[in-house]
């Protein structure tokens, strides 16, 4: 009796099984039939991601065309608002085991680290070598130090987003009408950047008769010097040499150093010092928050700034508002001393993109990704007049047209960006492309622009391109920070301490209320507090990442 119903139960269940893998098997031909590969992410969403009347995160016109040209399903399992609650959200589904997306970008090396290391993300440098289309490889072997980031153990793990390389650059901004008003002409040198910042102060640039300007906007605030955008301060750090605050940079040894701690330190403080007690700078260098300071620029209270191309458009595009006559133009930073000039520089990536360890889909992914490449190097059969008729272009008798009223008058809707649609929120770039373009169009007037990038950018403000052009120009001075991995044993520990006691230091320096000899103390104070094994533990990390290129 029990042999039968032994042998009852072994058939019913070899019955369940045939029609479970059955299933399967249609489950799966449904999906060939399909056609479609499914690729599932995340993102990030602020306010500036506008939707057309109808259309949303998984179903708008990028996701529209992955899944009709690519046959790509990307399905969008979540969106946050910023990076804290997106980090947060990752960090909550890796802690309670939850499957993760197939593909998602992160930006914190710390949860980079622990996501490696929590093994449910998977190395892709072999991925990379059989998968990715030749155009690709050859960027990712051109700006190979941007794989640093996700490097662990000699084991690459992430993809990199690429920054536009020296998008958030300083040069230099001035009030053109005040120079001119003083007859007098844009200072190349040291020595004329401080005869120009006395006569903005002393000699009445504006004409209003009153005692109420100044020379240069700078900021350090309550992030410190050096980090700023606005008000850059790096640009006075790098007239005296290669290290500017804040950034790890290699000796002639090729060993990375900490900028902050660096003898040429010191004469950039005391020269800020001395710019303060003439009424150069305004008082509150030291403490005013970046938008709070640059309101000194943008009311007419400082004749110049150190700041990045795209200010121009914000915030000292504002300045116009305030006073309709005024006139800013860019100019090359003025050199140090000894004719040397430096500004930081900007990382080469905006995060990373990992993959689950479940993730196989490789073709497809990488067909989307040199695709959405296309775009940029006007190399596309998708993007030759733009990225989406009826968004970022029309066609009016047979031409594309970008004018944003056109394209709002013909559609009837408010011009949106189809580029914020794309994974993970924008459409990709790679280092110095974009103000190379700029360059070229700055150099050449006469210079036609091919294809819808190209025509974008040809577009834009000549002060803008002008402004692009110079930083590109001398992309030979830009100091950049070579340590780019997760925070080290003892910089969890300590590093905020550190932080906290150069700002203190670099502001009293400045501020007057030590003499500068009190940066050789606090450099002795750094190393022992810890300050020293950090620099060990960048060190070994460094030599793991150049190991692994």
């Amino acid at each position: 009796m029990q042999k039968k119903l032994f042998s009852a139960l072994f058939v019913f269940i070899i019955i369940i099984l045939l029609v479970g893998c059955i299933e399967s098997s249609d489950s799966s031909n449904d999906s060939e039939e399909d056609g479609l590969t499914t690729i599932t992410t995340v993102r990030t969403q602020d306010d500036g991601t506008v939707y057309k009347d109808g259309e949303d995160v998984n179903d708008n016109v990028v996701t529209r065309w992955a899944e009709e040209e690519l046959g790509i399903n990307f399905e969008y399992l979540w969106t946050r608002p910023n990076d804290e609650q997106y980090n947060q959200q990752i960090r909550l589904m890796m802690s309670s085991n939850e499957p993760l997306p197939d593909v998602f970008q992160v930006t914190d090396t710390q949860l980079i680290a622990d996501l490696v290391e929590s093994g449910k993300v998977q190395p892709i440098g072999e991925v990379i070598d059989e998968h990715a289309p030749d155009r690709l490889k050859e960027i990712f072997n051109e700006f190979s130090d941007a794989f640093n980031q996700a490097t662990i153990d000699g084991e690459r793990y992430g993809l990199p987003r690429f920054s536009g390389g020296n998008g958030t650059e300083s040069l230099m901004w001035v009030r053109q009408d005040w120079l001119d008003n003083l007859g007098l002409e844009a200072p190349e040198t040291l020595e004329e950047l401080e005869a120009v910042m006395d006569a903005f102060v002393n000699e009445d640039p504006d004409g209003n008769g009153e005692d109420d300007t100044f020379g240069l906007l700078l900021s350090a605030g309550e992030v410190g010097f050096g980090r700023t955008n606005i008000g850059d301060t790096s640009p006075v750090f790098g007239m005296y040499g290669d290290y500017v605050p804040g950034l790890w940079s290699e000796d002639e040894n090729g060993v990375l150093v900490y900028g902050s701690i660096q003898e040429s330190m010191k004469d950039g403080l005391v020269k800020m010092k001395e710019w303060m007690g003439e009424g150069y700078i305004s008082q509150e260098l030291a403490i005013a928050p970046a938008d709070q300071a640059q309101e000194i620029f943008v009311s007419g209270k400082a004749g110049l700034a150190f700041g990045p191309p795209w200010a121009w458009d914000w915030p000292f595009g504002e300045t116009k508002t305030n006073d309709p006559d005024a006139v800013i133009k860019p100019y090359q930073l003025p050199s140090g001393p000894d004719g040397e000039m430096g500004r930081k520089g900007e990382s080469l990536l905006t995060g990373s993109f990992l993959f689950s360890s479940e993730f196989d889909d490789w073709d497809k992914f990488f067909e989307y990704w040199d695709e959405t490449y296309g775009y940029i190097l006007n190399d596309s059969e998708y993007f030759e007049d733009g990225l989406f008729e009826g968004y970022d272009y029309i066609m009016v008798d047979g031409e594309p047209v970008y004018d944003p009223n056109v394209i709002e008058e013909e559609t009837g809707e408010e011009k949106v960006d189809p580029g914020r649609y794309f994974l993970p929120t924008n459409v990709p770039t790679f280092p110095y492309k974009m103000y190379g373009l700029l360059q070229e169009f700055h150099e050449n007037p006469d210079k036609e622009p091919s294809g819808a990038y190209e025509t974008d950018l040809a577009q834009r403000d000549p002060e803008y391109i002008e402004a692009a052009a110079i930083i590109n120009r001398s992309n030979d001075i830009r100091i950049e920070n070579k340590f780019t991995g997760a925070p080290t044993e003892t910089m969890a520990d300590q590093w905020s301490n550190l932080e906290q006691l150069e700002l203190e230091i670099f502001a009293d320096i400045v501020m007057g209320n030590v003499e500068v000899d009190a940066f050789d103390d606090f450099v002795e104070e750094w190393k022992e507090r810890g300050g020293d094994q950090v620099t060990e533990e960048v060190n070994e990390w460094y030599d793991q990442v150049q190991s692994a290129e």
